[in-house]
């Protein structure tokens, strides 16, 4: 007998729930978070002028998007491990229509992410206050800015993992959906973003920055880049189908 939607998504939570990865990778996210803003601030990249401006205090904040990568992270492990732990088979049994199950890993995913993203959020706020507050520089928290700021961040965070729930679907191997996303977002696309400016804006990491309300100079607009992501995040679960639905399992 198949199983409902519902019920599928209620597994993939419960999953989750009852590791202690997941748990392991909320809290490092939010770590990350507050290192990756309080080494911009700490540094001095910054004067306190600079820091009081749009185009600072837009940098500060984007960089505790970068923790999206553990959320990704998580989103792999989601799916490629159950094809790591040999899980798959017993789950594809209790639902046969692997459609369904890849769309509940997604969801899953989703969901995951924006809870994920909401505190990575709050811990940037809470990191750019009190640097903003030891430095005495002003800062709004009600402002337009760091309102879009955050929601960039949640968002961020959220497509990523479901990014990388489909990652983990189609290349299967934990280890190396994890080096691949990495090596591609990290070094192929500063590459390309460097030395193609117009063909890098357009790709997952460098759109994520600019949904984050990074400032600078060739990104696309928060909320064409938001678009542009959300299309990266649409294709990479449309193959996530494609490879489930095609391939066999072992």
């Amino acid at each position: 007998m198949t199983t409902t939607f519902r019920s599928l998504c209620a597994s993939e939570l419960t999953k989750l729930t009852t590791t202690r990865a997941p748990r392991w990778i909320l809290v490092s996210a939010a770590l990350l978070a507050a290192l990756a803003i309080s080494g911009l601030v700490a540094s001095g990249i910054f004067s306190q002028n600079e820091l009081a401006t749009e185009a600072g205090l837009r940098t500060v904040f984007a960089h505790g998007g970068l923790a999206a990568i553990l959320p990704l992270s998580l989103g792999i492990l989601i799916s490629a491990g159950e094809y790591r732990h040999g899980t798959v088979v017993d789950t594809f049994l209790t639902e046969p229509r692997r459609g369904r199950v890849v769309s509940a890993q997604l969801l899953t995913g989703a969901l995951v992410g924006v809870a994920t993203g909401l505190l990575v959020a709050l811990v940037a706020e809470a990191t750019v206050a009190g640097w903003y507050a030891a430095k005495d520089v002003p800062l709004d928290l009600t402002s337009t800015l760091v309102l879009r700021s955050l929601v960039g961040i949640v968002l961020w965070v959220g497509l990523y993992a479901v990014i990388g729930v489909a990652v983990g679907s189609i290349i299967r191997a934990p280890a190396a959906a994890i080096v691949s996303v990495v090596v591609w977002l990290t070094i192929v696309e500063t590459a390309v973003s460097g030395l193609v400016v117009e063909v890098g804006r357009w790709l997952p990491a460098t759109a994520a920055s600019a949904l984050g309300n990074a400032r600078a100079d060739g990104l696309l607009p928060q909320v064409g880049a938001g678009v542009v992501l959300l299309g990266w995040a649409a294709l990479a679960a449309a193959g996530a189908l494609f490879a489930t639905t095609r391939r066999d399992v072992t």
